[in-house]
């Protein structure tokens, strides 16, 4: 079975939903482990399972194998996730092929066999071989940044190139900082010019395990020059563990709270309210609740209170927080809220002169755009909650250019944060309508669709449930679909 580690604000309905499909929770948190009757058991985990930074959704760490089987284990439970996985997971070590230098980063490009990389260093000649190891990806927007410096990576030690003793920072217990210190010192006087990493998860084990975990390192070594020596072309010759990058939308985590309620007494939007910031009120209200089940809606009701007072009004600044499938968080110019209703609100935004293009344009086809004109404003139809974003463009003058329907995840309005506006946020799923005055409604983009079904980011099924929503609307803008 395999073991996973889980932290953060989606930890309960997760441990569900692994538990439920034959993983094993290790290491779980005082409050999982009693919610859940689990054991504390100390063993090292095959995947690491944390918040995002902007706690959209979880990072988790582990081989390529083990990150299939969990996004398609949270595909099937949760619907509409989005994963982003990098082409090579980071420190996995290649047998490269120097191509030469690179035009554009004036870097070393090197040939890996599946693809190419970036590597700082200049000191290689064309056509010569080096080992390097993949130190930095960001999900195939760009080749991966390489390193000639080789480290072999455990789960509780890495073999560094240098001979040191180092420890994790997240090690903070004074003793046993020193006794891995120490350890580290006596093991070291047997592994010639390599040093040792403690990782964290050497904390909770005994000499002799960590002495197994350094030998089986040095076996690994060993193999790797091995297997570098014995190859004839560019490609691996050790697999590093894989970042997963797994957002949850709106969509998701409605099914979350749904999830955390059979475990638990959980407020509606409780992962909403989590990912606002609202952690403590969260957690104070449903500590509450869970003794007295009775003020369950008086709690909901001054929870929505404390978080209505900081959403949006008229003539407040808003931004717009138009997140890509790759990952990118793209903020749109700012706009300030024009009208305000119980179910939704009217966004104008003023454009500067730009060289922005717009494909609102009669004449424009997927490869020709038309120059956005200085003055000319936008007003956005925001509904919380909706999987489409409409906005109408106008001249200086007023006068309607066209209008643009974005599909979506649903749409989230987030409340102002201390000195920051209050902000719209969706993941845009590529596929867009236009419909110009004087010209036909038509779908564009369809093309980044169907790349980001081929990338992983989404499922064959969440890109058709996209296509089918933009086809319909265009039909509708054309006049043909009868309401």
């Amino acid at each position: 079975m395999i073991k996973a580690r889980i932290r953060g604000i989606y930890s309960q309905s997760l441990t569900q939903i692994l538990l439920q499909n034959h993983f094993e929770i290790v290491q779980p948190i005082p409050e999982v482990a009693r919610r859940f009757g689990l054991p504390f058991r100390k063993e090292i985990p095959d995947v690491d399972i944390w918040d995002r930074s902007d706690l959209q959704g979880i990072v988790a760490i582990a081989y390529e194998a083990i990150l299939t089987k969990i996004t398609d284990v949270l595909r099937r439970r949760l619907g509409w996730v989005i994963t982003r996985t990098p082409r090579v997971a980071k420190s996995s070590i290649y047998k490269g092929c120097v191509l030469g230098r690179d035009e554009r980063t004036g870097q070393t490009r090197v040939d890996l066999g599946e693809l190419s990389g970036l590597l700082p260093s200049r000191d290689f000649k064309p056509g010569s071989h080096v080992m390097v190891q993949i130190r930095a990806h960001d999900y195939g927007r760009r080749a991966p940044v390489l390193s000639s410096s080789i480290t072999i990576p455990g789960r509780s030690a890495v073999l560094l190139p240098e001979p040191v003793v180092r420890l994790s920072t997240k090690i903070k217990d004074p003793e046993t900082r020193d006794d891995l210190i120490a350890l580290g010192r006596r093991i070291r006087e047997h592994t010639d010019t390599w040093g040792i990493l403690w990782r964290t998860a050497a904390e909770g084990l005994i000499e002799e395990e960590l002495r197994d975990e350094v030998d089986y390192l040095l076996d690994s070594a060993q193999q790797v020059h091995s297997r570098y020596t014995e190859r004839s072309s560019p490609g691996l010759v050790f697999e590093g563990t894989s970042n997963a990058d797994i957002e949850f939308p709106a969509e998701v985590k409605k099914v979350l709270d749904k999830i955390r309620g059979e475990i638990r007494p959980t407020l509606d939007r409780h992962h909403f309210y989590m990912s606002a910031g609202y952690i403590p009120l969260v957690e104070f209200a449903e500590m509450v609740i869970e003794d007295r089940p009775s003020e369950r809606a008086y709690f909901a009701s001054k929870l929505e209170k404390v978080v209505s007072r900081d959403m949006p009004r008229v003539d407040d600044a808003i931004n717009i927080e138009h997140v890509k499938l790759d990952g990118r968080n793209i903020i749109l110019a700012r706009g300030r809220v024009v009208e305000v209703s119980p179910s939704s609100l009217l966004i104008k935004r003023q454009f500067r002169h730009t060289n922005r293009k717009l494909k609102i344009a009669p004449n424009h086809t997927n490869n020709v755009d038309t120059v956005r004109d200085e003055g000319d404003y936008a007003i956005t139809h925001v509904i919380p909650g909706a999987l489409t974003l409409v906005t109408k463009y106008y001249s200086r003058d007023d006068q309607l250019k066209g209008t643009y329907v974005n599909i979506n995840t649903g749409v989230e309005l987030y409340p102002s944060n201390g000195n920051s506006p209050s902000r719209i946020r969706y993941v845009d799923l590529e596929i867009d309508i236009v419909n110009p005055v004087g010209g036909k409604a038509r779908v564009i983009d369809q093309h980044l669709l169907k790349r980001a079904v081929q990338r992983g980011f989404i499922s064959q099924d969440m890109a058709n449930q996209a296509k089918e929503k933009a086809e319909a609307i265009c039909m509708e803008l054309s006049g043909r679909l009868v309401q």
